[in-house]
């Protein structure tokens, strides 16, 4: 296990509420200039509007506040200079956050990193250094010593779990700690989450499926029982109707995913419909049946429930569905934030609601 801290910008206050935005772009400002976070140069606009999250009119009108009270000086071509008092003060300790991971960094899936990435940045703008710990003993069946070591690391953070498991979340919840789920709430937990409607996205694509006259579908899941599958599995049964739905698990390598599909195409009458949660498993999927014959849509119609941006590139382009990575991380730093504040927080937020993308791979059931 190890730790790896994405951040190292020095602390900074919380932006205030209830005032206008660029009086409150302009007090966060002012408070990083006279603790001497920037000694002699402002940064750029596009990395200042990023960091208070602020449009460019918007950071305009705040710095032209502070240039008025003479702790700035605009220079035709060069960056705004640091000019009125600044003082020594040791700076503040910044909040922090911990992004608890099951498996390293560099092997996430691109919209993951994304979105990581952008919390990141959302967080470092409100004064918060994020930081990620890679763990695997803390998503087994039994965490607990794992994680009260981990705790122990930080006991003033933050934790945002994501690919949480049951006991997981049970553990955080059971022990009153400051915690937030990058996913879905396992059944009986109450932790404050963001995620997408998985029910709702999976049972639209069993209803498009069935309307299309296809009466044997097959769902392709992971053996590791993460809150959001199961609630796919859920909503894709209520979206099929009368049709029949099998449910095959595999061990998430390509060589798992095709031994599953193969065995479950040996079923009489063959299954006409493929949904398959994750991308990556999609993209063997997809590939493997075409390398054996089988005709998109025209013998078998495929969906995935998550978008990667390799999909476009796959031809015939999968039919899957999309959310903002963006909007994503944005409602988490505000969770997180109200979380560290002592604020309180529900715990049934909306969840996203992704778009679906048409693709190329669905059309009606074949003709038996």
């Amino acid at each position: 296990m190890y730790w790896d801290s994405v951040s190292t910008a020095p602390a900074s206050p919380a932006l205030p509420s209830r005032v206008p935005r660029a009086a409150e772009a302009a007090q966060f400002l002012r408070e990083r200039l006279l603790g001497g976070t920037w000694p002699k140069f402002l940064p750029g606009e596009l990395e200042l509007a990023r960091q208070l999250q602020v449009g460019r009119n918007t950071l305009r009108s705040a710095l032209a506040m502070l240039e008025k009270e003479g702790l700035l000086k605009t220079q035709m071509g060069r960056r705004r200079e640091v000019v009125g008092s600044i003082t020594t003060a040791a700076k503040p300790t910044p909040h922090t956050a911990v992004l608890l991971l099951g498996m390293p960094y560099h092997t996430l899936a691109p919209t993951t990193l994304l979105w990581m990435e952008t919390l990141r940045l959302r967080l470092q703008g409100a004064g918060w250094d994020l930081k990620m710990k890679v763990d695997s003993a803390a998503f087994r069946h039994s965490p607990a010593t794992a994680l009260e070591t981990l705790v122990s690391e930080q006991p003033e953070a933050v934790w945002i779990l994501h690919r949480s498991t049951l006991a997981m979340q049970r553990w955080f919840e059971t022990r009153g700690l400051k915690a937030v789920i990058a996913g879905t709430q396992h059944q009986g937990i109450s932790l404050p989450q963001v995620d997408t409607d998985y029910r709702a996205s999976s049972r639209h694509a069993a209803a498009r499926l069935a309307a299309l006259g296809h009466r044997h579908m097959l769902l392709m899941t992971s053996r590791v029982e993460l809150a959001g599958d199961a609630e796919s599995v859920a909503g894709f049964q209520e979206g099929a109707g009368q049709a029949k739905v099998e449910v095959v698990t595999h061990n998430e390598t390509p060589a798992g995913v095709i031994a599953t599909l193969r065995h479950a195409l040996e079923a009489r009458p063959r299954p006409t419909a493929l949904f398959v949660l994750r991308a990556d498993h999609l993209a063997t999927a997809q590939t493997w049946l075409l390398a054996q014959g089988y005709g998109i849509p025209a013998q078998i119609s495929v969906i995935s429930r998550d978008d990667e941006p390799f999909l476009q590139h796959l031809h015939p382009e999968p039919a899957r569905y999309q959310r903002s990575a963006e909007v994503f991380a944005k409602k988490l730093a505000r969770l997180v934030t109200a979380c560290g504040e002592g604020r309180s927080l529900r715990t049934d937020s909306p969840l996203l609601m992704p778009d679906f993308l048409r693709g190329e791979t669905v059309g009606p059931a074949p003709q038996r």
